[in-house]
């Protein structure tokens, strides 16, 4: 069977009520408060109030958010090589 994933990441928030995700790969977590997806571009959390999922489909890569969205964020993991480093050495390296 082909896979139709989306190959472009894209988030829509309308009237901070309605989210819809493009490029999910995986969803980690989700309560009404708070949602963790995996996407083509790092990890994504959404947190909010009374926020339900109205869509889901993971085989086109899409999932659908109704609630109150407060804040978006993206999560990114530190290389293994950069954790031992300060601020300053990565800063002029």
């Amino acid at each position: 069977m082909e896979e139709k994933r989306s190959s472009k990441h894209r988030l829509v928030l309308n009237d901070r009520e309605i989210l819809e995700i493009n490029g999910v790969l995986n969803v980690d977590k989700f309560t009404d408060e708070d949602i963790v997806v995996s996407t083509e571009r790092g990890t994504l959390n959404v947190k909010g109030e009374k926020m339900h999922m109205k869509q889901l489909n993971l085989d086109e890569g899409v999932i659908v958010v109704e609630g109150y969205v407060k804040t978006i964020s993206y999560t990114e993991e530190i290389p293994a090589a950069e954790k031992g480093k300060g601020f300053l050495n990565r800063l002029f390296r």
